[in-house]
């Protein structure tokens, strides 16, 4: 990626507003943010599933945590995938209706293509990123994440399974996104987390 005009973009007085304005948006909560195209290699039930765990066993994140999943539209005229989106969906629904409390809804979804600045500010925004795939070549969500952290705050969550662990190990909390468990500990570990 060309990190330094993702850093420039982060660092420019109006993304970093409208960051600022989504933390507000969130009342100052941990913010997750994951940023995926529609396909199965991403990992995106299971992270729902991992947050769903997460709620379960950690009763400290409800209402202090909130995962803002963007999934970018993608083969739309195939019916495996259409359902893919309702199953999404779905889980999005339940996720919300078991959990929710006035002022706090554990998941906001977002189903469309973010425009550059947009997803800019909410890499700048979040408090940890959760970059799962399944499988993936390289997964360049990952160093997005990384180049607008300009804050050097921010915690990425990596599977080990994408091409980015062989450069990012090192620095990121690792995980099997088949281990709903292990994403559900790396979410907690990451809201307990010290500057």
């Amino acid at each position: 990626i060309d990190f330094a005009a993702f850093a420039a973009t982060a660092r420019r007085p109006a993304v970093r507003r409208a960051a600022e304005a989504i933390r507000e948006a969130f009342d100052g909560r941990f913010l997750l943010f994951g940023a995926d195209r529609l396909d199965y290699t991403k990992g995106v039930p299971q992270r729902l599933d991992a947050l769903q765990t997460a709620l379960d066993r950690y009763p400290e994140l409800r209402g202090k945590v909130c995962l803002i999943q963007v999934l970018v539209p993608s083969r739309e005229e195939v019916p495996q995938y259409r359902t893919m989106k309702e199953d999404i969906e779905r889980m999005v629904g339940e996720i919300n209706g078991r959990w929710s409390q006035p002022g706090w809804a554990p998941v906001h979804f977002v189903y469309r293509n973010l425009p550059h600045e947009e997803l800019v500010a909410y890499y700048a925004a979040s408090d940890m990123a959760l970059v799962t795939p399944l499988r993936d070549g390289m997964n360049l969500v990952a160093k997005e994440y990384a180049a607008c952290n300009v804050s050097e705050t921010g915690i990425l969550c990596l599977s080990e399974f994408a091409g980015a662990a062989m450069e990012l190990h090192r620095y990121a909390l690792m995980v099997n996104p088949f281990d709903v468990n292990g994403v559900a500990d790396a979410i907690e570990s990451g809201v307990r987390m010290d500057l």
